[in-house]
């Protein structure tokens, strides 16, 4: 591969982070002057790293291209694990989508297996689409959502929290031993976070959290364009903060976290115990049908049309979710929170209790300027969050010419 010099690569680094990089953006990004900026961009269509794609209206009056990275440098992939499936998504180096897949995936009884049954059935998909050069692209990278903690730095997989027999497991390693290119791995909250940064329409900006209701509650938090990890990688785990109207036991073994009912998992179990005490719901009939109570959509629909019990329980899950808001508001200050994750499908019953709280809780000049969000969440998001952020760590590790170097940068 063509070595780049140190101002190329900040110069591709700084076009796959803007939505519609011109010379002049580039050029505040970088620093560099537009002279500067000319003969890079120049060199680099020459090695055929980026081209042009379209113009923009400036304020000037006079076009200016627009660049992208050349969609045929490769593919990144981006695959999500969930406790039964995991999602594979592909994007090339411009950032449009070109696979998508959803695998099941069968975990043995022993939980000590667990980690070994996962690379066992994820790495044949992956060797394949590798083989096969999806459209005539060679695979370049990868990148792993993973749920419960993960430090990052170290390509750790710390803990499953749901996903049991996950502890400190070196699950980088493991992959790239198999395959042979280069892995990432994050939590599945920071990988919606990067989606929001990097895809086209996101909206993140370069100072938000990105508040996760899935398997568990947990942050992507940003600040000034990076991804905030903490020390080992554990910052923002609000789904861990104890809620004192909260006696739920959590899979941490504490008692009162708040993601034992703001979570998927919660929130089924808050409704399945709702429908033990006898409380009159059109939900009932579910019990009678199965034990283990109604699924997220019955759920919806029942919301939908009008049932009380349904709307109510919402609505109080809406309040805990608020506290969690309010409480991520006073401690980052955020410019917008963004709330994603398959359980802000319910958005329509959480969106006015959340408000509620964060304004009887947080300082009025702390909201000034400030939103809250509800993503367009669909389920292969993770999946592609993780393809983002494996480009974006593959592009900061692009190789320089002899006298630079190549460190290796938080993305």
């Amino acid at each position: 591969m063509t070595r780049l010099s140190r101002n190329e690569v900040r110069v591709i680094r700084a076009i796959f982070s803007q939505p519609h990089p011109t010379r002049s953006s580039v050029a505040r990004r970088t620093r560099l002057s537009l002279v500067k900026i000319s003969a890079v961009l120049k060199g680099l269509e020459k090695k055929r790293y980026i081209e042009r794609a379209g113009k923009r209206r400036t304020t000037g009056g006079r076009p200016a291209n627009i660049y992208r990275l050349r969609p045929d440098r490769g593919v990144s992939l981006g695959i999500s694990i969930a406790p039964d499936s995991f999602t594979v998504v592909g994007i090339d180096c411009a950032k449009s989508v070109r696979i998508e897949q959803r695998h099941p995936l069968t975990l043995p009884a022993d939980p000590d297996e667990h980690a070994d049954a996962i690379v066992g059935q994820v790495v044949p998909v992956v060797e394949k689409l590798t083989a096969d050069r999806p459209e005539g692209l060679p695979v370049i990278c990868l990148g792993l959502a993973l749920p419960g903690m993960v430090d990052s730095r170290r390509g750790i997989w710390l803990l499953g929290l749901q996903l049991t027999g996950i502890a400190h497991i070196d699950i980088v390693r493991l992959f790239e031993q198999r395959l042979g290119i280069p892995v990432f791995a994050e939590d599945v909250s920071r990988t919606l976070a990067v989606l929001e940064m990097y895809r086209p329409g996101g909206r993140g900006g370069r100072n938000f959290i990105l508040l996760y209701i899935g398997l568990g509650l947990g942050t992507g938090i940003v600040i000034n364009g990076r991804i905030y990890r903490g020390y080992h990688g554990l910052a923002g785990e609000i789904g861990h903060v104890e809620h004192a109207d909260n006696t739920y036991r959590c899979s941490c073994n504490s008692v009162g976290c708040l993601e034992t009912i703001v979570s998927t998992g919660g929130i089924l179990r808050l409704f399945r115990d709702r429908l033990k005490e006898g409380v009159r719901s059109s939900l009932q009939k579910t019990m009678l049908r199965d034990a283990s109570g109604p699924g997220l959509e019955e759920i919806q629909a029942a919301a939908r049309e009008g049932d009380r019990v349904a709307q109510a329980t919402l609505a109080e899950i809406g309040a805990f979710l608020g506290d969690a808001c309010a409480t991520l508001i006073k401690l980052f200050n955020p410019r917008s929170l963004i709330i994603s994750g398959l359980g802000s499908m319910f958005r329509e019953y959480f969106r006015d209790p959340v408000q509620q709280v964060i304004e009887q809780r947080v300082l009025p000049e702390m909201l000034q300027d400030y939103r809250t969000v509800f993503a367009d969440y669909r389920e292969n998001h993770e999946a592609w969050g993780a393809a983002l952020l494996a480009l974006k760590c593959y592009l900061d590790h692009l190789d320089l010419e002899p006298g630079g170097s190549s460190s290796r940068p938080p993305s």
